[in-house]
């Protein structure tokens, strides 16, 4: 039956010239937007029109909704990975400690990470680090401001698993958006803190301006639990300076609430100013969307009255539109078509040299018509064609380098102890060999310290191993601030031990800097209930030579090793050379 027909059409279509066919097109083309929109104009009522307009502004702040969330998103995702830093981390963990001057130089260090992370996003105008008790940790903050930054924490409370979003009244009586994120140590999930970011309106209301929903239309994002605006593009203040929302709208999205909507459409009576010095009550539709984790809802509200106004003007457009259209494509079919074969085949003639390869031969169209611009797009086409394949040869080379910079980034992870944060045994491995060499060719003094954490298993069994790794990182940190020179180098040796190289020293200055580190240690009385010392300490063993093509990095390690071992035999906590 379908063949029968198909067979018809093309028999009748192809005893006509091509100027005929495309007339007829014409013709009936230009007849069917005629009859189809008058048919829809005019056999549609106003409720149909309603309806349909319902649907539309329901759909349309969903996806606004949808989209504001995905911006929320990306500003909780970038914050994430800057409170999970390591350097964030570090400073917490030296914020929290009992040492002033730790806390001091973790406070300048966490504002200067702000500073770093949010100083040039023109979007964020407030940047804060609270710590576990709601306090700023930047003392330099406007009093005021900080009281409000910390009122707020504190009202938001701890335990949230999710990212606190909420508004706070601005000097000029708009309404600033704040994301509010607590932060957890890594090692032992307890709260460090919370960041604190102030996010401009302007974030959001940029998105609402680019949605047009007509004449008379307004989208707006509104705090229903506090009956305000939180971004309001037309920026209505009431007299006491607070962007009120009308109580009517309110009202009925709560009603809608409690029957189980989510998201709906609603009607309401509220004031709108006229062009008189007067107010007047009016209905008014609007759409509403929640925007999850938030009291907020998008809503989109438009006059009842502008809407059947609207899609009446709409209707008589489009049937205006369409009957001009009929006559101008009656009177136009015979001009248009005469001036299309030609450059038609001019085209076509084009496109098969271009199915060979030859993409730099371009289309020459001349006029302004639409057969010019699909010259011009075939033309674009063949550019971009070209275009590509050289963006490709530079994707390819650009990713070739990415690839080499991320097998560098895992060469240095592959050197690093990730308990400690400092070089582990394959570094030192490596570094050994390399300075064993160099001070063999230059005839210099190498030296080696070598410490062992004294009665570290039993730390462990007293105060569990997650202390245990604290200690570790402590005294890490510690051998890492003595390890200062540009030759030294500080290493996890494996488990409580911990390996210092020196090159080009003396006995009496590497005696000197096992001494210092073991008294920095004691000093820092890191309780330790389970040693005879009664704080964390470590014994030291040291070993130096000027080496030669017949020593090797074993024989240094074991000199360092027996030395150590004797300083544990003799009682620990002391420093012992080898050889003495």
């Amino acid at each position: 039956m379908y063949k029968c027909i198909d067979f018809l059409l093309m028999s009748i279509l192809r005893q006509m010239k091509i100027r005929y066919r495309l007339i007829g097109a014409f013709i009936f083309l230009s007849m069917s937007p005629l009859l189809i929109s008058g048919f829809i104009a005019y056999g549609e009522s106003s409720k149909a029109i309603n309806i349909k307009t319902r649907v539309f502004f329901t759909e349309m702040v969903k996806q606004v909704s949808k989209n504001i969330q995905l911006q929320m998103a990306q500003i909780e995702t970038d914050s994430e990975s800057l409170v999970l830093s390591d350097r964030v981390q570090s400073e917490l963990t030296n914020y929290a400690s009992a040492d002033p001057e730790k806390k001091g130089l973790a406070r300048t260090a966490m504002t200067k990470i702000l500073l770093d992370a949010y100083g040039s996003v023109d979007l964020v105008n407030q940047k804060y680090f609270l710590d576990k008790d709601d306090h700023l940790v930047d003392l330099q903050v406007f009093l005021r401001l900080g009281r409000g930054v910390e009122q707020l924490a504190s009202q938001a409370g701890h335990g949230k698993n999710h990212p606190y979003w909420s508004s706070v009244a601005g000097t000029s009586g708009s309404r600033a958006i704040v994301m509010l994120r607590e932060i957890y140590f890594k090692d032992n999930n307890r709260l460090a803190g919370s960041l604190f970011l102030g996010i401009r309106p302007r974030y959001f209301s940029d998105m609402l301006s680019d949605v047009d929903l007509g004449i008379g239309s307004e989208l707006c994002i509104i705090d229903l639990a506090e009956g305000k605006y939180i971004v309001n593009p037309q920026d209505k203040l009431s007299q006491s300076g607070a962007s009120l929302v009308s109580g009517g709208l309110l009202q009925s999205i709560r009603d809608h609430l409690k029957q189980g909507q989510q998201t709906g459409f609603v009607s309401y009576l509220a004031m709108r100013q006229s062009g008189s010095p007067d107010e007047k009550t009016m209905e008014f539709l609007a759409a509403f969307a929640p925007i999850p984790h938030t009291s907020w809802f998008v809503v989109s509200s438009i006059p009842s009255s502008n809407l059947l106004v609207e899609a009446e003007s709409a209707r008589n457009k489009i049937v205006l539109v369409g009957f001009v259209c009929f006559l101008v494509a009656i009177i136009l079919a015979f001009i248009i078509s005469s001036s299309i074969s030609t450059p038609l085949g001019k085209l076509v003639a084009d496109m098969r040299n271009a199915k060979s390869g030859h993409f730099s031969r371009y289309s020459e169209q001349e006029g302004n018509d639409e057969l010019t611009e699909l010259g011009q797009k075939f033309n674009e086409m063949s550019m971009e064609l070209a275009w590509d394949r050289e963006q490709l040869e530079q994707r390819v080379a650009q990713r070739t380098r990415e690839l080499e910079e991320a097998n560098r980034q895992l060469e240095q992870l592959s050197m690093t102890d990730s308990l400690t944060g400092i070089a582990n045994r394959r570094c030192f491995d490596t570094a050994l060999g390399v300075e064993l060499r160099r001070a063999a060719r230059i005839k210099k003094p190498l030296a080696l310290i070598m410490l062992d954490i004294d009665f570290f298993k039993n730390y462990n069994d007293y105060y569990g191993h997650q202390d245990g790794d604290i200690c570790l990182c402590e005294v890490a940190h510690l051998l890492q601030l003595h390890a200062g020179r540009a030759g030294d180098m500080a290493a996890r040796y494996g488990g409580e031990e911990f390996v210092i190289l020196v090159a080009e020293t003396d006995v009496e200055s590497t005696m000197v800097l096992a001494e210092t580190i073991r008294l920095s240690l004691e000093s820092m009385d890191l309780s330790h209930a389970a040693s005879r010392f009664g704080c964390v300490t470590v014994s030291c063993g040291v070993a130096i030579l000027i080496p030669d093509e017949y020593q090797t990095a074993d024989m240094l390690i074991r000199m360092a090793d027996s030395a150590l071992y004797k300083a544990k035999t003799n009682g620990r906590n002391q420093v012992v050379l080898y050889g003495s």
